[in-house]
């Protein structure tokens, strides 16, 4: 990454130089790996304000940080900051982005193997299922009105043991208000 500098009345010291290298190679970071930068610091003193502006270009993108204190390191330190941000933002931007199309690639590539696979052959799944383990159950014996009584209303099902015929059952919940119950 390239910086250049650019100073009106005043004049810039090595110091200054050296910090402002400092307080750009977090951008740089920011960008590593990425070719065509160029970052410009422009400094200036205007009446009783320190101005600094950078002025970062990468291809056809360019963003700009400004800053005016009374200092013309704490100056450049704003610029900086104001300048990561937007970085962080257009990173965040083109990664969303990327996301994006990758998963209308993945959607579109399925529809159209789909479609390819109904008109020759019979379709085979593109993923295999797969089981999730999940919590276990106490299966206490009880008969099914127990279990609609020991069905709290956060739980959609309970599964129990019927005295009566001694078979595993599940009581659920239906969208009618009612329960259903399934013994095999």
């Amino acid at each position: 990454m390239n910086l250049d500098f650019t100073v009106r009345n005043f004049t810039l010291t090595p110091a200054i130089k050296k910090f402002a290298r400092e307080q750009t190679k977090k951008i740089a970071k920011l960008l590593d790996g990425r070719d065509h930068i160029r970052l410009h610091l422009t400094m200036a003193i205007e009446k009783h304000r320190n101005l600094a502006e950078l002025v970062l270009t990468m291809g056809e993108q360019v963003l700009t940080g400004k800053a005016a204190t009374d200092d013309m390191y704490q100056s450049i330190t704003q610029a900086t900051e104001k300048l990561t941000r937007q970085v962080n933002k257009l990173k965040e931007k083109t990664e969303t982005k990327r996301k994006t199309r990758a998963s209308v690639k993945a959607v579109t590539a399925a529809a159209e193997a789909a479609r390819t696979d109904a008109e020759s052959e019979p379709a085979e799944p593109l993923k295999k299922p797969r089981i999730i383990p999940t919590r276990r159950y106490a299966v206490k014996p009880m008969t099914p009105d127990d279990a609609m009584a020991s069905l709290s209303p956060k739980e959609q099902f309970v599964v129990f043991r019927n005295i009566e015929t001694d078979r595993v059952g599940v009581l659920y919940r239906r969208p009618d208000g009612n329960f259903g119950l399934i013994e095999p």
